[in-house]
């Protein structure tokens, strides 16, 4: 006869029987961690915070530094545009002069 066999999902669904083999003896003691561990663990969560709450507030100031720098440099760009346009126009209306 074969083994019946079960889907690997039916064995998760089915409950487990625990078997309690010595219920009168003590718990192992707890495995003591080393200080650095402790460290993190009491102070991961506010460190990560710090630093990403810093990253944040940089990438926040260096985006509006380069929103604004870009701002400037268009301005730039358009007076220089004005200014060309201005003196082609000078140009245009000197040789339409000495043509006349």
């Amino acid at each position: 006869m074969l083994p019946r066999l079960t889907p690997p999902i039916l064995r998760l669904l089915r409950p487990r029987i625990l078997l309690r083999t010595n219920a009168t003896s003590a718990p192992p003691p707890p495995k003591p961690t080393s200080q650095h561990i402790n460290i993190y663990r009491e102070f991961g969560r506010p460190f990560a915070k710090v630093f990403f709450m810093g990253m944040f507030t940089y990438q926040t100031l260096y985006w509006a530094w380069l929103a604004m720098e870009r701002d400037e440099i268009k301005r730039e760009m358009n007076g220089k545009i004005e200014e060309m346009e201005g003196e082609v126009k000078r140009l245009a209306g000197i040789e339409e002069g000495g043509k006349k």
